[in-house]
């Protein structure tokens, strides 16, 4: 019988053996880390050091070989010795920490003894002295930045202030703290020039640290456009009425213009406004400037004129009338017909004396009565107008009046040219008459009627006619009263106007 021997077999055994082997060794190895009698004097725990180059000292068993790393993951080495074979002492010599490393450190000691690691291995933490040093990262020299918004970046001294100023003041600043980096941040204004320069500084205990200049560029200053020069009218609004003739032009303007309001013959008024931008010009419109008003409003600011200029049209209230208060005349005195007189025929003559210039007025009614009736006038004309001559007489003749006693008042009354009255007497002396039916008839007159029938002078002016309305509303207790009866009211009226 033939064996056959496999040679892939025969490499299995060596390999399951070593892979036996290996886990016993690595069990065996964790198992048995020796004790190192690991004993670190100095730096000791939390202790400030008195340098930046730092010595691990300290024992462990002779002969070992000690290793110092920066952490526990064993990744870093700083440093290795073996210690005395007498005495077990050892010195790690580390590399000098830069100025810039944290004060606060740490190592990681460890050994190894017989080929096996220490079971004491252990962490020493200590401090370093805080160095002074400033650096700055960013901007670098002479950079060109695209943005005006620039973070000053860099290091310092752990628990400095770091102060970032130019020759205007200072930029910004940051306390430290426990750390060693500092970021801060300026924005340039938009008018700032492309060119800049800033000095870092930082201050640690009391005392400065060497600053660090920098110099670099931002983009070009914007360059604001000049604002617009332009004037804005509030009030009046246009096409209202105005509350009265004294007008308030308001509005706004640029800061330290000066606003004029013109008007159709020249100025009205202007403000400086100074460090404002409102402006308030009161105009007073004379009572006989026209209701319909037109301004332009214009100024100028900084040596030249607005950008614009406001035209506004408006209307003045309406200047009401002054009431006129008449004069107080004298009463004309009626001498013709004379008391009790018993007249012939149909027409009345009827005169008397007065102020000369006066206009007379006169009312007849029917004796012992008030005047209620206009029947027995008619067929009255009357003549058109009364006015007192030189001499101080006066005449008029009341024609077809029919038979009957009457009573006849005059008055006195002047009116200017537009016909408002400006002047009334009292009454006159009242005369009783009679009129009594003449054998022959009058010659035909052509009669001038008054509305509803009433006699009165026939004049053709509207003026005229008006101030006779007041003057007899004006007139003595029984002409007023007349007057408030015009429907039945026989009124003989006379004035010196056509």
């Amino acid at each position: 019988m033939i064996t056959k021997f496999s040679w892939r077999r025969a490499l299995a055994v060596p390999a399951a053996l070593s892979l036996a082997l290996g886990g016993v060794l690595l069990t065996s190895t964790a198992a048995s880390a020796a004790v190192g009698d690991l004993v670190v004097t100095s730096p000791a725990e939390g202790s400030t050091t008195t340098s930046r180059d730092v010595d691990i000292v300290g024992s462990a068993v002779a002969g070992s070989s000690i290793r110092v790393f920066s952490d526990t993951t064993r990744t870093t080495l700083l440093g290795s010795a073996t210690t005395d074979r007498t005495t077990g002492a050892f010195t790690v010599d580390l590399p000098a920490y830069a100025e810039t490393a944290s004060s606060r450190q740490s190592v990681f000691v460890d050994g190894i003894a017989g080929g096996s690691g220490f079971s004491d291995a252990k962490t020493v933490a200590f401090r370093l002295p805080i160095s002074k040093f400033l650096t700055v990262a960013t901007p670098t020299e002479g950079q060109v930045l695209d943005t005006r918004t620039v973070t000053f970046s860099g290091t310092a001294s752990e628990g400095s202030t770091v102060v970032v100023s130019n020759a205007a003041g200072e930029l910004g600043r940051q306390n430290l703290g426990n750390a060693t980096s500092y970021a801060i941040t300026y924005t340039y204004a938009d008018t700032s020039a492309a060119a800049q320069s800033v000095t870092v500084n930082g201050t640690l205990g009391g005392s400065g640290i060497t600053p660090v200049t920098r110099a670099f560029s931002i983009p070009a200053p914007v360059v604001a456009p000049a604002p617009a020069k332009v004037v804005a009218l509030d009030t009046p609004v246009a096409g209202t009425t105005t509350a009265s003739r004294t007008v308030t032009f308001s509005g706004t303007a640029p800061v330290g213009s000066t606003v004029v309001v013109n008007g159709p013959t020249g100025e009205l008024g202007r403000q400086n406004l100074g460090s404002g931008s409102t402006y308030s010009i009161v105009v007073t419109y004379s009572d006989t400037a026209p209701v319909a008003q037109t301004v332009t409003v214009s100024g100028f600011v900084g040596g030249s004129g607005f950008d614009n200029t406001v035209t506004r049209s408006f209307i003045l209230p309406a200047v009401a009338a002054v009431p006129v208060t008449p004069t107080v005349l004298t009463p004309p005195v009626i001498t013709s017909p004379i008391p009790d007189q018993v007249i012939v025929g149909s027409d009345v003559v009827i005169s008397g004396t007065g102020t000369p210039g006066d206009n007379i007025a006169y009312v007849v009614f029917p004796k012992g009565q008030t005047p209620q009736s206009s029947a027995p006038f008619e067929e009255a004309i009357a003549d058109e107008s009364i006015v007192v001559d030189a001499a101080g007489n006066w005449t008029t003749t009341l024609r077809n009046v029919e038979a009957g006693s009457f009573t006849v008042v005059a008055f006195a009354f002047t009116v200017d040219a537009d016909g408002v009255l400006t002047g009334i007497s009292g009454d006159s002396n009242s005369v009783d008459f009679s009129v009594v039916a003449a054998t022959a008839v009058a010659a035909a007159v052509t009669p001038v009627r008054a509305p509803g029938g009433l006699a009165y002078t026939g004049s053709e002016n509207q003026g005229l006619a008006l101030g006779l309305g007041a003057a007899l509303t004006l007139a003595g207790a029984g002409l007023a009263f007349a007057a408030r009866r015009r429907a039945k009211l026989a009124t003989v009226t006379g004035s010196d106007s056509e």
